[in-house]
């Protein structure tokens, strides 16, 4: 629960940039420069959730440092280094017609990446995307995180992805 002592919204204007700045650092090495904002907002998430119990000398340095290891986070997640070798093993194993279908595939994960950076969707649409849709995590789990109803995570789901559809469509 969020204390309400806190001003979140303050303290995240204040520090965006840094946050930001240290999440893609973290993610370069991965070549996962995209989901910097990704790492921010769940670190936002995840300390709004749980809030430290006594006030940090340093709020900055709280905020960056959480923003990191969501960063170190996702480099490390299984879905991103199961998909890379995934990737890695379909293209090496690739007739000529697989190799194509594997280029297509590639440029339609693009178009998908710029249509989520497009939708500016706010941290819960970015948590329900990642956590059930992509991780395919169960619906009872993700909102009992959020605090909200299964019913209410589909919707959700849903939305989003009826947004990335449009603008992939519209887009290609």
């Amino acid at each position: 629960m969020a204390d309400a002592s806190i001003d979140w919204a303050a303290l995240y204007q204040k520090h965006r940039d840094a946050m930001f700045r240290v999440a893609k650092g973290v993610l370069r090495s991965s070549g996962r420069v995209d989901l910097a904002d990704d790492a921010v907002q769940d670190a936002m998430v995840s300390l709004m959730k749980s809030p430290p119990t006594e006030t940090p000398r340093n709020w900055e340095a709280l905020l960056v440092a959480t923003a990191k290891r969501r960063g170190l986070d996702m480099v490390g997640s299984a879905a991103m280094v199961k998909g890379a070798v995934l990737e890695e093993e379909r293209a090496s194993s690739a007739s000529e017609q697989d190799m194509e279908e594997v280029l297509e595939r590639l440029e339609k994960m693009a178009l998908v990446r710029a249509a989520i950076a497009k939708a500016k969707l706010d941290a819960r649409a970015h948590y329900v995307l990642a956590q059930y849709v992509v991780l395919e995590r169960p619906r009872a789990e993700v909102a009992a995180e959020l605090g909200v109803t299964p019913a209410r995570v589909s919707q959700i789901a849903t939305k989003v992805l009826t947004e990335i559809n449009t603008a992939v469509t519209e887009g290609g």
